[in-house]
């Protein structure tokens, strides 16, 4: 972050400095040598990749070229992030046998309560080191209690490795970085707890499902769409439902993401407001209540991209430096890429960033170039036109601009959606116009009564926000399900490769940061769509 030139346009992206962007040099690299690790696995491992990283870096810093500066730079950056790639990914490697049941040691990363019957599902890896299992992650469903994640467990069962071509839900499994299956699986036991706070965050989580199902009148489907929501857990919502916002390309509305940060953070600014509260220990306290939110629902790759972006606008705005969007998405990025590398083949993790990235780049220079007053408009006066066209035009600039928006996240999102879900719906962005400001109702409400749970006297008042958000839920649900069932507007298309997905989710970024400079419009309509239709034939043949 730095200070901006006043006679600069403020978000320039040059390729010297990328503008007031200067951490795209990092998550850029952690980008590409990620990518490069997934697509080569380098037989002579990371010590190699390491050794000439290093040297790389240092010709850069010995050198007084600026060629071999950028070029040996590049180069480094990349290939030291394709070594921390490989030292910090659990392996992937294909297993020779078919089929072994035993008992294995597992640290659980993530568990869920099943919905029906007794028992969880989640992923771990395996910590037995005289196993040639050691550190593969692995996706169990088992019979027992939910344990915490973080905690370590000795637990049996039928461990499947993963087909060497995957598809469906074994396409899923493998983005989420696991290479085995367990089923049929019984959780024998504690080896290391989890933390206290690890502890904390699961009942917690129990707690808050189980409140936000609780309605004045007796509807589970109402409270499963708002427990769902507030959880950012799509398992939670009744099959017709999620097979609706699915179709209609608006499942992302039950992942924490920044509408629900943002939806939050706008709501308890205003409270600290109206109190008169001072600046800088509310927005400390308001985001810590954030991350406390974050960390509670599971801190998937979405919530946490949302609530970095928010930490770094805030920290921007105390000092007085202006941060751009694409600089928070950058720095957000970096520090997710350098904590966890495995994200980067999670389908949350690449949507989220792939949507913001267009709706940044794309979407904002499009309702931009086309919401442009005309001559006619820049001559006349302000006060000449009467309240009604005034009004009118703003609602049609409001609508330009929910349209590019949607449009861009959609375009940019499409590559993924079709690799990992093979469908896209055409009515999309007509879905996400409609049910984007909708959702921001259910939100509010779920916040207002968990805030009014706290007193016995004001649960009525709770339970009757639940029963707002439920309902608006459920008429979202009817307005996915209408769109859903209109005729000709899903398109089914299967993209089989690996590679094929990551070359057109990476050609869409470096696509976005091409056309985050221009203003054209014919370019800002004409690039993507070309891009788009290039790579479908290269799939098609």
């Amino acid at each position: 972050m730095e200070r901006t030139d006043p006679l600069e346009p403020p978000d320039v992206i040059t390729t010297d400095r990328f503008g007031h962007t200067p951490a795209l040099w990092f998550v850029l690299p952690l980008v590409i040598g990620g990518s490069l690790d997934l697509a080569l696995s380098p037989p002579t491992g990371t010590c190699l990749l390491s050794g000439l990283g290093c040297f790389l870096l240092t010709t850069w810093l010995i050198t007084r070229s600026e060629k071999i500066f950028l070029l040996s730079f590049t180069l480094g950056t990349v290939l030291t992030s394709a070594a921390w790639h490989q030292l910090r990914v659990p392996p992937t490697t294909p297993l020779t046998f078919a089929h072994r049941y035993g008992e294995f040691s597992l640290l659980v990363e993530q568990a869920h309560p099943k919905l029906k019957g007794l028992g969880w599902t989640g992923f771990g890896i395996i910590t037995d080191r005289d196993d040639e299992l050691f550190r593969r992650r692995v996706a169990v469903a088992a019979y027992g209690l939910c344990p915490t994640p973080g905690a370590e467990i000795k637990i049996s069962g039928h461990l499947k490795p993963l087909p060497r071509q995957p598809t469906g839900f074994d396409r899923w499994v493998q983005s989420q970085g696991a290479s085995l299956k367990l089923t049929g699986g019984k959780t024998l036991g504690t080896l290391i707890p989890a933390s206290t706070f690890r502890q904390w965050c699961q009942h917690q989580q129990t707690y808050l499902e189980q409140w936000w199902r609780t309605l004045p009148w007796a509807d589970e489907e109402g409270g499963a769409l708002l427990a769902a929501t507030m959880l950012g857990r799509t398992a939670l919502l009744p099959d017709e439902a999620r097979q609706a916002f699915m179709t209609t390309g608006t499942l992302h509305l039950f992942a924490i993401s920044g509408l629900h940060i943002a939806g939050m953070a706008g709501a308890l600014l205003w409270f600290t407001k109206k109190l008169r509260l001072p600046e800088i220990p509310s927005g400390i306290v308001i985001l810590g209540l954030l991350w406390l939110y974050v960390e509670i629902t599971g801190a998937s790759p979405s919530s946490l991209r949302a609530w970095m972006m928010a930490l770094v606008l805030w920290l921007g705005q105390r000092n007085e430096r202006s941060t751009s969007a694409l600089q928070s998405l950058a720095l957000a990025g970096t520090v997710t890429l350098l904590i966890s590398p495995e994200a980067l083949t999670d389908p949350g993790f690449q949507l989220s960033y792939l949507a913001v990235l267009a709706i940044i780049t794309l979407g904002t220079n499009l309702s931009e170039a086309l919401t442009r007053p005309n001559l006619a408009d820049r001559l006349t006066a302000r006060s000449a036109p009467s309240g009604w066209q005034r009004q009118l035009r703003t609602g049609r600039d409001w609508l330009i601009t929910a349209l590019c928006v949607s449009w861009s996240a959609t375009i940019a999102g499409l590559p993924v959606s079709l690799f990992f879900f093979g469908q896209t719906s055409l009515s999309g962005p007509v879905a996400n116009l409609i049910l984007v400001p909708l959702s921001e109702i259910p939100l509010l409400c779920g916040l207002l009564s968990t805030a009014c749970s706290f007193w016995s006297e004001l649960l009525p008042l709770a339970a009757w926000c639940n029963g707002v958000a439920a309902g608006c839920l459920k008429i979202m649900t009817s307005v996915a399900n209408y769109l859903a069932q209109m005729p000709y507007t899903v398109w089914y298309f299967h993209v089989t490769e690996l590679w094929h997905g990551a070359s057109g989710a990476l050609g869409v970024l470096l696509g976005c940061l091409a056309l985050a400079n221009n203003r054209r419009l014919s370019h800002l309509l004409g690039f993507p769509l070309i891009l788009l239709l290039g790579w479908l034939i290269l799939n098609l043949y």
